[in-house]
């Protein structure tokens, strides 16, 4: 494709396939939606801090370092991740114009849509998985990139795509590129799978278990799972994301979480007693007994 091909497919690009109700402008635009809306859900909850959501909050038995980098900083890198990822997908549907219609039609059996929804969590999982253990094992990488995620030693939901630059178009950008083309996905199975997968993401960093997180029941990934990894006692396994564990069992790189958190119950007796402690220091405004009435009466004869 020379350059006036490219300018000519780029100007329909802008022009009419990114207009609301096209595939296109549903996998440039839905996507980062999905992700500040689950992300701003939690972190309500971690501002509001309500006894029945926190007691189903994840905090580790030993729970190590802090975060040493301000939430804002966070949030910037992941809107100019966003902002790059955006840039990837529109750069692609220009390069290939037939991104979005050349599956189309062998998904319109509702089977073949779902089969390849399910492939293409695979795919992605697939992926991320030797780019996430490459980056371990490797300390180049480790350093230079991936110790950038590894930051926030306390994951929390806006974080949840927090990478270095390179990182995340490699891991995230480049994995969506991969997933589509391998699982032979049309852009509006495509939307939906990513669109669930950032959900997914954005509930495995946000430390909350079910039913606060729905989705942390339903899959062997899931919030508790990838706190550990983000633990230094648990940094060199749990590779696994954003859905199964499969690549963890099989090359021996799985740890259980079990036992690591304390449980639900153990929460909410901690968080009474909090309640009681305070209730128990918070002055009553009240006269006492033994010097009030005393003292009513005194000061109504002056």
């Amino acid at each position: 494709m020379d350059l006036s091909a490219l300018w000519t497919q780029a100007v329909h690009v802008f022009s009419d396939r990114l207009r609301p109700g096209n595939p296109e402008f549903g996998l440039v635009v839905y996507l980062p939606i999905a992700y500040w809306l689950a992300a701003g859900f939690y972190e309500l909850l971690d501002w509001m801090r309500l006894p029945f959501t926190e007691k189903y909050k994840l905090n580790r038995r030993e729970p190590g370092r802090g975060n040493m980098i301000t939430h804002q900083h966070v949030i910037f890198r992941v809107l100019l991740q966003q902002v790059i990822q955006t840039a990837l997908t529109v750069a692609v549907m220009i390069l290939d114009p037939d991104m979005c219609g050349r599956c189309a039609d062998s998904t319109k059996n509702p089977i073949q849509r779902i089969s390849r929804f399910i492939l293409g969590m695979y795919v992605m999982d697939t992926w991320q998985y030797w780019i996430h253990r490459i980056m371990h094992t490797s300390t180049f990488l480790y350093k230079h990139l991936h110790s950038v995620h590894h930051s926030l030693m306390i994951p929390y939901a806006s974080g949840a795509l927090y990478n270095s630059i390179l990182e995340g178009l490699l891991l995230d950008s480049l994995g969506g590129v991969v997933t589509h083309y391998v699982a032979g996905l049309d852009c509006d199975t495509a939307t939906c799978l990513y669109i669930f997968a950032n959900i997914k993401t954005v509930a495995d960093h946000s430390n909350y278990r079910g039913p606060v997180n729905p989705l942390h029941g339903l899959f062997p990934n899931c919030a508790a799972y990838h706190d550990i990894h983000h633990d230094v006692r648990g940094i060199k396994m749990n590779f696994s994301q954003p859905f199964f564990t499969h690549w963890d069992w099989l090359l021996s790189t799985f740890l259980d979480p079990a036992g690591m958190h304390f449980t639900v119950e153990e929460q909410a007796k901690k968080q009474e007693g909090r309640l009681h402690k305070q209730a128990a220091q918070e002055p009553t405004g009240l006269p006492s007994p033994a010097t009030g009435g005393k003292g009513a009466e005194s000061k109504k004869a002056r």
